[in-house]
């Protein structure tokens, strides 16, 4: 049996392959390569996991026994819905801002038909919050959130110093420098109880955790793939 240092040592390791920051398509935004069309292009296909992720969420709460890991996770949706924030903004309306500084109107964003990797990124992320199992969803949604901190720094820096975004465009990644920091610690302290209470859940809250890094460079793959057909034409 793994003590959750362990665990959380062999989570690192399953999903160190797919270091965002390390995507091609990222490596151009950090160096100050991609054009407007390629960010605009981003930010619409992207909105839509972001604007799912609060129905992550509400599937997970809506299937927990325990009281307390219910709150934690309704503490979050109320987070990313912007319920308390002074201007009552979600998290999906902060990445709408992001993509009309790019030049995307709402509308075209909204309708967009996305790319068969960010729905299979989006159907992942569903289907691994309906398990029986909540360290299995605990486990995806600290992948994804414990890596977006340092990614939203790199983001922000690049549309500021390369791009020239205004602070409306960079809202949501200058937000996310710090709310995810405290998200991920929430998210690794419930998976330390769960985990406590039923140590054989381990190995598939791991698979779960690198389902969702291979889901997420997956769906970078997809903008990146626009990317070179627009180069290419």
């Amino acid at each position: 049996m793994r003590t959750t240092t362990e665990f959380f040592l062999h989570l690192e390791e399953r999903i160190a392959p797919y270091d965002l920051l390390k995507h091609p398509f990222y490596r151009a935004w950090t160096a100050g390569e991609l054009t407007a069309e390629d960010l605009r292009d981003y930010a619409s296909e992207y909105w839509h996991h972001v604007s799912a992720f609060p129905t992550y969420l509400s599937a997970m709460h809506s299937r927990l026994e325990d009281a307390e890991l219910r709150r934690t996770v309704l503490r979050n949706l109320v987070d990313e819905e912007g319920i308390d924030a002074p201007d009552g903004k979600s998290h999906s309306e902060l990445w709408m801002d992001f993509a009309k500084g790019m030049g995307a109107e709402e509308g075209a964003v909204r309708n967009r038909q996305v790319q068969p990797e960010t729905r299979n990124l989006i159907g992942t992320l569903h289907r691994l919050m309906q398990q029986d199992v909540a360290a299995v969803g605990l486990a995806a949604l600290y992948a994804y959130e414990s890596r977006v901190p340092e990614i939203a720094r790199q983001k922000a820096a690049g549309l500021c110093d390369n791009y020239g975004a205004d602070a409306a465009t960079c809202r949501y990644f200058t937000l996310h420098q710090t709310a995810d920091v405290h998200h991920a610690e929430v998210w690794k302290q419930a998976i330390h109880e769960e985990l406590t209470r039923d140590p054989s859940a381990a190995d598939r809250a791991l698979d779960a955790a690198q389902a969702t890094a291979q889901a997420l460079w997956s769906a970078l793959d997809g903008v990146e793939r626009l990317r070179m057909q627009r180069r290419a034409n």
